[in-house]
């Protein structure tokens, strides 16, 4: 099995504000064929440096922090050779003993992709994403 970290992401009040502050900090590029109402993405290698808005903590099924209160606020994404890869692995994680908070399926954007918390409630995404522009 091949995996790479896909993306690396946060979710933040302003997203486009805050992509702005590390594209200029960082000198990094968009990848222009992510951007959506939703997210920003920043080339970062061949890593993207996401940036999502408060809308995907529904998307995902994530718990959003409210009030002080513990929640998700950032993400790792791994990306996986195939969908059934990403599927494979999601039963893995479970079978280890992950919580699949969203099953498999197809995201808006074209991705196949699984969201679950590890042992200890930190959330990832499996993923298989074909992209032109970015590995």
């Amino acid at each position: 099995m091949t995996v790479g970290l896909s993306f690396a992401s946060v979710l933040a009040r302003d997203f486009v504000g805050l992509a702005e502050f590390y594209s200029g900090l960082l000198n990094l590029d968009e990848v222009m064929e992510l951007r959506s109402e939703h997210f920003r993405g920043l080339a970062v290698g061949d890593t993207v440096l996401g940036f999502s808005a408060h809308t995907a903590y529904d998307m995902l099924n994530l718990v959003a922090p409210q009030d002080g209160s513990s929640g998700v606020s950032s993400f790792l994404t791994f990306e996986m050779a195939d969908d059934n890869e990403v599927d494979r692995v999601t039963a893995a994680a479970v079978a280890a003993g992950a919580t699949c908070v969203k099953e498999p399926g197809r995201t808006y954007y074209g991705a196949w992709q699984s969201v679950l918390l590890d042992p200890e409630g930190n959330a990832f995404r499996l993923n298989h994403l074909e992209l032109d522009s970015h590995p």
